[in-house]
């Protein structure tokens, strides 16, 4: 049997391959060597991902095929409407079926193109794609798309954005063991404010045996029978001050959300303090400005907005719980420059044996303790 090694990682899918991730002794690998066949079977179920789709685009009768796989048919039904994509995105199919994509992303990509009518829009956004989509984790993904989407068809996508907030609803569903749940779908700018406090609520509880996710259902219990009446967090919507004046329609950005519709960013600025964000040609946000808060409130607010309010270690989508100073104190500054917003797990797992460098684009470098690179940019406004 062959050696594992990383040059494998750049191999297409194939039989060898295959033979490969099947008759391993998994036991006799090394951390690096497992991490390298972990991607060599997420390649592989890519590939195989790719041929279902291009073998239901070709097959009518999808009872028999339902029958056949034991599947209900509406799920093969849906999954037919899926492969249409492979002609609609011909460039991401072919990376899906490379195994650089997979199909829960690339299905993201289809679900928000669906609506564009115009073939030269769909090119427009594929083509933006298409060099960032297999580094991006599915919910970086969906939020890229949702923001191309809205740039390529500005005044559609303001019109789903209305007729989606016709949705909103909470729906009741039994559980086992005397529990429920309560589905509340409604705008996300509600959603995440609502979120935030009910996090800010919850860690101001006093320690004790409950876990945090036991504390947010109870604090959120206590704001619904109107035990608590004070709201105390910030919404962070990022908007150009083009769309602010209603010269264009481009979409704001809600921190740890995305992109949301013009409308409701404009209403939203209506209500609030504003800051100055000034922006480099690549419209990452380079300084801000400085007439309101003490600097080190500020310079947590303008870290928030370089990384759109998500923890930026590689393929996080926690929200920015803490600040970190990347060339750690005192070597390194207390500068917008020289912090990072992170969730608490990887502010922790940073100072233990990950490294961590930036470039002065602001692009973030990690290093794994098996010596593996990644990257993760500034939010682009």
């Amino acid at each position: 049997m062959r050696e594992i090694t990383r040059e494998m990682e750049n191999m297409e899918p194939d039989g060898a391959m295959f033979d490969l991730l099947t008759g391993t002794d998994l036991d006799s690998l090394c951390t690096d060597q497992l991490v390298t066949l972990a991607i060599l079977a997420r390649k592989m179920k890519s590939a195989c991902e790719w041929a279902e789709l291009a073998v239901l685009k070709r097959v009518d009768d999808t009872t028999e095929l339902a029958m056949a796989i034991k599947e209900p048919e509406q799920s093969v039904a849906r999954r037919k409407e899926a492969s249409g994509a492979l002609d609609v995105l011909p460039r991401l199919a072919e990376q899906l079926r490379c195994g650089e994509l997979d199909f829960a992303r690339f299905d993201a990509v289809r679900e928000r193109i669906r609506h564009l009518d115009q073939p030269e829009q769909i090119t427009e956004v594929e083509d933006a794609l298409v060099g960032v989509a297999a580094g991006l984790n599915r919910t970086q993904l969906c939020r890229k798309t949702t923001g191309l989407v809205a740039k390529a068809d500005p005044e559609g996508y303001e019109t789903r954005c209305q007729k989606a907030a016709k949705e909103r609803r909470i729906e009741f569903s039994p559980l086992p063991d005397g529990m429920a749940k309560l589905t509340w779908t409604l705008q996300a700018t509600d959603a995440h404010r609502l979120f935030q406090q009910i996090c800010a609520d919850a860690k101001a509880l006093p320690a004790d045996d409950r876990t945090t996710d036991q504390k947010r259902s109870d604090v959120l219990m206590d704001r619904v029978l109107g035990n608590r009446q004070q709201w105390n967090v910030r919404t962070y919507v990022t908007v150009s001050i083009e769309t602010l004046l209603g010269l264009t329609n481009d979409p704001g950005q809600l921190a740890g959300y995305g992109p949301i519709s013009a409308d409701t960013a404009r209403e939203l600025a209506m209500h609030g303090p504003w800051r100055g964000i000034l922006l480099d040609e690549h419209r990452h946000a380079t300084a801000i400005t400085t007439d309101t808060y003490r600097p080190t409130a500020l310079m947590k607010e303008f870290t928030r907005a370089q990384s759109g309010g998500i923890c930026t270690a590689p393929g996080c989508n926690r929200p920015v719980q803490e600040h970190d100073h990347i060339i750690p104190w005192p070597q390194g500054d207390t500068t917008p420059t020289n912090l990072q917003g992170l969730c608490v797990r990887h502010h922790h797992i940073k100072h233990e044996n990950y490294t961590v460098t930036r470039d002065t684009n602001g692009t973030t470098h990690w290093t794994t303790p098996t010596g593996r690179h990644h990257t993760t940019h500034p939010t682009q406004h």
